[in-house]
């Protein structure tokens, strides 16, 4: 995937959905290829990691799903929290103990945690110790970590440089975030445009593994 600043992220979301549709569209056999490594990639970072959390996301048709491997973590007793959307406010996030088709369906069909709450509260309420692993979607991720979001702005508003957890009441929450981007390797690109409020992340997973970034600083 190339683009640049000079494109516009609207056209840039139709090209990744349009190509997450074909994707769809292919065989099974290639299809469940790279899912069973995304799986495989998903559980291998939380091995390495050891997180006292990880925060995850219940997976629309065509993304990248965590599905069996937020699962394989719930019957491990790791805590598993998903996200919840509001129009034009930060995410709430729930934990979830059992299987997720079981979640209710919100906002544009997503499955949602049954009781979530704001986000400070959510982390606060985890383990005192480790850090929060943080697995955010993207359409697309640059080499510097900037992400093409699905344009709601949720992740940005929660955890972006002006978002929730940037106040200085939440400054010892967000010292324990470690943002992983994910996305199929095919959605990975050079430049992508960043706004000053847009989350960036340290590196990115796809299923041929974790790949770094570098600072946009």
């Amino acid at each position: 995937m190339n683009t640049g600043e000079a494109v516009p992220k609207a056209q840039l979301r139709a090209d990744v959905r349009a190509r997450r549709a074909s994707h769809l569209e292919a065989p099974d056999t290639a299809r469940r290829t790279a899912q069973d490594a995304l799986t495989a990639q998903v559980s291998a970072l939380v091995d390495a990691r050891q997180p006292a959390v990880v925060v995850g996301y219940a997976s629309l048709p065509g993304e990248p799903s965590l599905d069996t491997a937020l699962e394989r973590l719930i019957d491990a007793r790791v805590p598993v929290l998903l996200p919840t959307t509001r129009k034009g406010e930060p995410l709430l996030l729930g934990q979830v103990t059992g299987p997720l088709d079981e979640l209710p369906r919100g906002t544009w069909d997503i499955r949602e945690p049954h009781y979530p709450l704001t986000t400070p509260e959510a982390l606060a309420d985890s383990p005192a110790h480790g850090t929060f692993l943080v697995l955010v979607p993207g359409l697309a991720y640059d080499a510097h970590g900037v992400r093409l979001g699905n344009g709601g702005g949720f992740y940005d508003r929660t955890f972006g440089p002006q978002g929730l957890l940037a106040d200085t009441r939440h400054a010892a929450l967000r010292a324990r975030l470690e943002f992983v981007g994910v996305c199929w390797d095919a959605e990975r690109t050079g430049t992508l445009p960043r706004a000053d409020w847009d989350l960036a992340v340290g590196s990115v997973l796809t299923e041929t593994g974790l790949h770094t970034v570098s600072s946009t600083t």
